[in-house]
């Protein structure tokens, strides 16, 4: 398995990765792409065993997060250069790992490398499954509402961030797939842009929307227009899952149905599913 090199710079390469239940990263810099590829991608790719920086990673299970990035110059320069800024600006340094700067600052190629060449096919299943999760949300949710043990509390659902913890615990059940609560800047290079759940191996984001009551249906459908403008930026999003939660409070529910499709925003085409729960 190899990957076309004459499309990658021969070098600067760096990976950084965050293991279940780490806080710490691993982190390996200034990679000749022909390294990145014997030590990570291939291995990565047929799922055996490699390491980084000392740690084998034995499945993708293990891992929250990987990031492959490329930058122009190696990693000393990125360092001097910080070190140099916090001297001139004579402000705290909160950075206490600088094998994670030129992760961070550098083109973002994990997705290219690790993702784009899996099997739509293959994907399918896992996708079908995500939804049919979404659908029965609230019979997870009136399980949990009420809890016949002394002493134990009831889960209650008061707004959207309730139904994403519920979700994302569910989703982490179910699949062997990283799945991510948190912004996601590289959407439109906006820092304030953020999804609620992405599963980037999938390429699958999931925005979910709270009912409170009939008239956020008008609400709904404005935001509606301005995610889809928004998310398609998104390299590899191939399924947007649109979780309307607590639905049967709109007073026309059955009309965003109409609203699954295909779509087709600046050359990225992608799924739009509405689940109505």
């Amino acid at each position: 398995m190899t990957t076309n090199s004459i499309l990658f710079p021969e070098k600067f390469w760096h990976c950084a990765v965050k293991f279940v239940n780490q806080q710490e990263y691993s982190i390996v810099n200034d990679l000749t792409f022909q390294e990145l590829e014997q030590k990570i991608i291939n291995p990565w790719k047929l799922g055996k065993t490699f390491t980084i920086s000392g740690r084998l990673i034995r499945s993708s299970d293990a891992v929250e997060s990987i990031k492959i990035s490329h930058t122009e110059y190696n990693r000393l320069f990125y360092v001097e250069s910080h070190n140099q800024r916090m001297a001139e600006q004579g402000i705290g340094d909160y950075v206490t790992n600088r094998s994670l700067l030129p992760v961070d600052k550098g083109t973002d190629y994990t997705y290219d490398l690790l993702f784009s060449g899996v099997q739509e096919a293959n994907l399918e299943p896992d996708i079908k499954l995500i939804e049919q999760l979404c659908k029965r949300l609230p019979q997870a949710a009136r399980v949990l509402a009420i809890r016949s043990r002394v002493g134990k509390s009831g889960y209650t659902i008061s707004d959207e961030y309730d139904v994403q913890d519920l979700l994302h615990a569910l989703l982490r059940g179910y699949l062997k797939y990283s799945v991510q609560e948190d912004t996601l800047p590289k959407v439109a290079g906006a820092k304030s842009s953020r999804v609620d759940i992405s599963i980037e191996e999938l390429g699958v984001l999931i925005e979910i929307k709270y009912v409170s009551k009939p008239e956020d249906q008008k609400r709904l459908f404005e935001e509606y227009s301005q995610d889809l403008v928004l998310y398609a930026q998104w390299s590899p999003l191939k399924s947007l899952i649109y979780l309307i939660y607590n639905s049967a409070d709109l007073r026309d529910a059955e009309a965003f149905e109409k609203l699954s499709s295909t779509q087709e925003i600046n050359g990225k085409r992608f799924n739009v599913n509405i689940v109505l729960a």
